[in-house]
């Protein structure tokens, strides 16, 4: 582990770490809020020639393959038609609890509001106004941070009902709970003190520093549907056995399962 970080300090330099990533762009004049994370930093673009016209929040995650550019040399072709030499920069400003998807590139002149959510491979090539989740090439709002909250809200039974699934296929036994650490909110007990028996579960309680009081306060006044991780277990593979019994039913009767 020592040598491998070691061995990215010296191939990757400043781009190493999202650590020495912010601080080398800090030390150039970009303003970045606490808390930021570069997930791939080796592999992200940050345009940084005029520093000062780039600004990014708090709470911002960062994805691989996230071009961030304040500038244009597309007046390059103009000189070579036209002679003239017309300059192309705009301020770039990303607000506060924003994630920036897989790929996505974010032009010259963009502003981006608070608690946004932009899809990946997105090209952002207008401003995103605050509370939104945007997607496509051009970017565009395509839903409320509100509605998409309900929608995740929707889905998570039947996405952890997929993975579940989708685990018993490749795995002999019961998952542990660990398995579903993006789903413990349907299923974890938390202790008066505020503490989860799964370590990663409390760990994930941290994500995003600042919410952390937030997340207990929603723990606590949530009414969850299953009172345990067994409750929750049971009732996924009694699902997944019923559903196998529903498509060999049909399978008998020579009628395609739908």
């Amino acid at each position: 582990m020592v040598f491998e970080k070691l061995l990215k300090k010296i191939v990757f330099r400043s781009h190493a770490t999202s650590e020495s990533l912010i601080s080398h762009l800090r030390k150039q004049g970009v303003e970045i809020g606490d808390n930021t994370c570069f997930f791939y930093p080796h592999n992200v673009h940050i345009d940084a020639t005029r520093p000062y016209m780039l600004k990014i929040g708090s709470n911002v995650q960062i994805t691989r393959d996230v071009s961030i550019l304040t500038h244009g040399y597309d007046w390059s072709v103009l000189k070579g038609a036209y002679g003239d030499v017309l300059g192309s920069c705009g301020k770039v400003e990303i607000g506060n609890n924003v994630f920036i998807g897989f790929g996505a590139t974010i032009l010259k002149g963009v502003t981006i509001g608070d608690n946004v959510i932009i899809g990946a491979g997105s090209l952002v090539t207008h401003d995103i106004p605050a509370n939104t989740v945007a997607a496509g090439c051009p970017c565009k709002p395509i839903m409320t941070l509100s509605q998409y909250y309900e929608k995740r809200q929707a889905a998570q039974l039947d996405e952890a009902y997929e993975q579940y699934a989708c685990w018993r296929s490749a795995h002999e036994g019961t998952p542990l709970p660990i398995v579903f650490r993006e789903f413990f909110w349907l299923f974890a007990e938390m202790d008066e003190d505020g503490h989860f028996d799964v370590p990663e579960f409390e760990r994930i309680m941290h994500f995003v520093p600042s919410s952390y009081k937030l997340s207990i306060r929603r723990w606590r006044d949530s009414k969850h549907l299953f009172s345990t991780y067994d409750e929750f277990s049971s009732l996924l593979l009694k699902t997944l056995f019923c559903s196998k019994l529903k498509f060999h039913t049909y399978s008998m009767k020579g009628e395609k399962y739908d």
